[in-house]
């Protein structure tokens, strides 16, 4: 693993897991009580008395060309251990640190950790004791339940049990109760969120931590797994990837087309040539974008957005780890911080044209108009009828029926046109419509084809309001006229 350093952004995701398949899972695996380092070896200390050995550079880099890795559905989940040894003996404990002269300790009944920069002298108080006494409001300097510490020469880590989270101070703070830079496990210093399932994001009980500088190791012994935070080199907000129908956050479908949105994601903007059977470039304008340590198909980079296509095989999965990776024109790669996707089975969203919310819909004329307007776009000169069938375009769709294709992302569907694996529902004017067809049409990358039978009762409006609804899913509303019908 690379050793260049960078910053932990408060709420950032972690990058990889040891110990279970994926970030959304909590089965029997690891349940650490003490973790160490040495070189490319991980060594973790269970309370049963195993100790395991895990060969770390087995991981993918942070800042490793993920190009050339398999399309799994997670090649940074599942490292198995090196070797079990059944011992009841292990170099430290979870609640000290030293590097050097420097000792860092966590005092849990005081609610403190305790920091002396010489240990040399003997009977010395410590310089520094971090944890503000009697407080009323939970912050960047309070500690309820410190349980772990780490000390990597630079910063310094405290995993705090009752507030399931770690504190990180960049540099070794130098005053007392100095508050801490940023927070991992939650989305801020005020958050005490707690859930019974487990995601990219989230820890239960840092019971022990370690660091190499860049990577920080948290066992997180009450989900069974160890979580590996990585430094990055700019920051991601955790709210950066949005469906790009809907343009708005929240969960993510397999198979759907994101944007990315954040500052500095590439040194030039570039889109992808698409033609009828060639797969989009998991690398574009030397950037990619890494799920769960697997490269997405890009449509388009540019310095402030990315569109890629979430991978379909994500069964079983409803949380999962993202980061973008720069390539510069000398050789060295830099990192965004990695960030949780929440991924569920279908997250609709409707394409519609820019403007204010809701925004006018792409919707096209299909049957019971003039002829000469089907397949034409639906505008306020030619605007939809009371009872005719009209076309929208949907991502977030997720997976088909099985079929002699199968859809894969990157790669325009082989057809023919295949209906999606969920029902379908769509509202117009809250009015029930029936949806004919719900389908990823042939050559189709990401994108779905849906046929709306507009209800003969829905009356006539300037701007009557669209939506679809998947497993309980609502998608984004668009807008588009429709006149009584003529009939």
């Amino acid at each position: 693993m690379s050793l260049q350093a960078g910053e932990f952004q408060s709420g950032q995701a972690a990058r990889a897991v040891i110990g279970q398949s994926n970030f959304s899972v909590r089965e029997t695996g690891v349940s650490a009580t003490a973790l160490a380092l040495q070189g490319n070896h991980l060594y973790a200390a269970e309370g049963s008395g195993k100790i395991l050995t895990f060969d770390i550079a087995k991981l993918p880099g942070p800042r490793e060309d993920m190009a050339g890795y398999p399309k799994g559905s997670c090649n940074v989940c599942g490292l198995a251990a090196l070797a079990v040894a059944n011992q009841n003996v292990f170099p430290g404990i979870a609640g000290v640190s030293s590097l050097g002269r420097t000792v860092v300790a966590a005092d849990p009944a005081h609610h403190h950790v305790l920091i002396w920069r010489d240990s040399s002298e003997p009977n010395a108080e410590p310089d520094v004791i971090l944890g503000r006494p009697d407080s009323s409001s939970i912050s960047a300097s309070t500690l309820v339940n410190p349980v772990s510490v780490a000390f990597d020469g630079r910063h310094v880590f405290v995993g705090d049990a009752a507030l399931h989270r770690v504190l990180v101070w960049d540099t070794l703070p130098t005053s007392n109760d100095q508050p801490a830079d940023a927070v991992l496990g939650q989305p801020s210093f005020s958050s005490t969120d707690t859930s019974d399932n487990p995601d990219a994001g989230t820890i239960f009980l840092p019971s022990a931590l370690a660091s190499d500088g860049t990577n920080l190791f948290v066992a997180d012994a009450a989900a069974h797994r160890i979580l590996v935070f990585t430094a990055g080199d700019s920051a991601l907000p955790e709210d950066a990837v949005v469906n790009s129908a809907t343009l708005s956050g929240g969960s993510i479908a397999p198979g759907t087309l994101v944007t990315i949105r954040a500052a500095a994601l590439s040194t030039r903007s570039e889109s992808a040539k698409q033609t009828a059977d060639e797969r989009l470039p998991v690398k574009l304008g030397a950037v990619e974008v890494v799920m769960n340590g697997v490269a997405l198909p890009l449509l388009s980079v540019s310095p402030q957005e990315i569109q890629a296509q979430i991978p379909y095989g994500l069964e079983n999965v409803s949380s999962a780890s993202l980061y973008v990776r720069i390539e510069h024109s000398d050789s060295s790669a830099t990192i965004t911080n990695a960030i949780a996707v929440s991924v569920s089975p279908a997250a609709p969203g409707v394409f519609a044209f820019t403007g204010t919310e809701p925004r006018p819909g792409l919707v096209l004329h299909r049957s019971g108009a003039a002829e000469e307007s089907a397949g034409t776009p639906v505008t306020a000169q030619s605007p939809a009828s009371a009872g005719e069938i009209v076309t929208v375009w949907a991502t977030g769709l997720g997976a088909v029926v099985e079929s002699d294709a199968s859809a894969m992302e990157g790669v325009p569907f082989a057809g023919p046109p295949t209906p999606v694996a969920s029902p379908v529902g769509a509202t117009v004017n809250g009015h029930a419509a029936q949806v004919l067809s719900a389908v990823l049409p042939e050559g189709a990358i990401g994108v779905y084809e849906v046929r709306i039978l507009l209800p003969p009762d829905v009356g006539s409006a300037a701007r009557a309001q669209l939506f679809l609804s998947e497993h309980g899913v609502t998608s984004n509303t668009i807008v588009f006229p429709i006149q009584a019908s003529k009939l």
